[in-house]
């Protein structure tokens, strides 16, 4: 693939079916019990994080190539369009759904909601275990949020153009981040069961790799070291190596007292996983097939619903309770249909308000501009006829 074809991309359908398999990834490994240990669920949030900082980037540095500036008003517009509604509507879900039980004290639901509410989810105190039955894996949020927050503002600190600026900004921050890790777990080797790994600095390095592949694949220079992987033959390693660290990163988790090192190498697995996913190949148009870019466009509610979802089956089919490929089956299911109704009629129609304020907000810059610009070089109305 061409660089020229990259930029004419404004889609990377393949990567829709990619959060498909993510978001069910997780569903199975919480739900499903022994038969899905082998599809080390929990670290399928890195595959969000290392997509996130890709997309995210990639869109900033389409904008500086389009208007020569990156909008920060637009992006937090987008940013907020995008991911508030779902999740304020999903969490009030679950508030008016424990006070109906009469369980909004005994949960401890006030103090949680000023972490959750806040986007500090994953400080949540430890002490505060009522509530991990319902929004636990909202964590991620938290951590994606502070991100959005930091990195378009350190892009457009460092100006326009200048490749090797943004790279040595992105490597710069993903040193200091690797090196943070210690004072923010306690040390170099990570057990996830401890509350601190949610803490932990390693999470943003994750997401600084999605940023660094962005700006390699988006300059030219960047784009010819990578540009052999976009073949389609590339994938068949790529994809092999990937799948074999990913189906034995439980038992690679338990053995190595060197975590830390394995999570990097599952950051660089990912970054190359996705330059197969925006290549043309077999893999690629696997996952832009309507099914799975069904569930991908939806992955975001179906991840959030997980833990409520899961709570109201089981209170309504007691036979679910055990963790089998059953009771994981229906979470899926039921989880998938009411993201559907949140897709329908909360996502998509607030994306779409954010877009109207921001088509209004550019059209008043450009009539600001025009105003200010000396009568002779403004652009003459044509005549009558013409």
């Amino acid at each position: 693939m061409s660089h020229e074809d990259y930029l004419g991309m404004r889609r990377f359908p393949g990567l829709d079916g990619l959060r498909a398999l993510a978001a069910t990834m997780v569903i199975f490994f919480h739900f499903g019990g022994p038969n899905w240990t082998w599809l080390s669920g929990w670290v399928g949030v890195y595959l969000f994080f290392v997509l996130s900082g890709f997309l995210i980037t990639t869109l900033l540095l389409r904008e500086q190539d389009r208007t020569h500036r990156i909008s920060l008003s637009n992006f937090y517009i987008r940013r907020v369009f995008r991911i508030l509604p779902p999740y304020l509507v999903i969490l009030g879900g679950i508030v008016a759904f424990v006070i109906l039980r009469g369980e909004f004290y005994s949960r401890d639901f006030p103090q949680a909601l000023k972490y959750y509410l806040t986007f500090l989810n994953e400080f949540l105190p430890a002490a505060t275990t009522g509530t991990d039955n319902f929004f636990s894996g909202s964590w991620t949020l938290g951590i994606e949020e502070k991100f959005y927050l930091v990195w378009p503002f350190l892009l457009v600190a460092i100006g326009i153009g200048a490749a090797k600026r943004k790279f040595l900004l992105v490597g710069a921050s993903m040193v200091a981040l690797l090196a943070l890790v210690p004072l923010t777990t306690g040390g170099f080797v990570l057990e996830y069961s401890q509350t601190a790994i949610y803490r932990s600095t390693i999470h943003y390095f994750i997401l600084a790799g999605g940023c660094l592949l962005a700006i390699l694949l988006h300059y030219r220079r960047g784009y010819a070291l990578l540009k052999p992987l976009t073949h389609p033959l590339a994938a068949i390693p790529i994809v092999g190596a990937f799948a074999v660290l990913h189906t034995n990163f439980d038992d690679l988790w338990h053995e190595t007292r060197n975590n830390l090192w394995l999570l990097v190498a599952y950051a660089a697995m990912t970054m190359l996983l996705l330059i197969v996913l925006v290549s043309p190949g077999p893999l690629r148009w696997l996952l832009s097939t309507a099914p799975m870019r069904f569930v991908g466009e939806r992955s975001y509610s179906l991840y959030l619903l997980q833990g409520p979802v899961h709570f109201a089956v089981v209170q309504a089919v007691p036979g679910l309770a055990p963790h089998r490929t059953v009771s994981a089956l229906t979470v899926f299911i039921v989880g998938l249909a009411i993201a559907d109704l949140i897709h329908r009629w909360v996502e998509k129609p607030l994306i779409d308000v954010g877009k109207r304020l921001i088509a209004r907000k550019e059209a008043r810059r450009a009539a600001r501009q025009e105003e200010e610009r000396p009568a002779e070089t403004r652009a003459e109305p044509a005549p009558v006829g013409s």
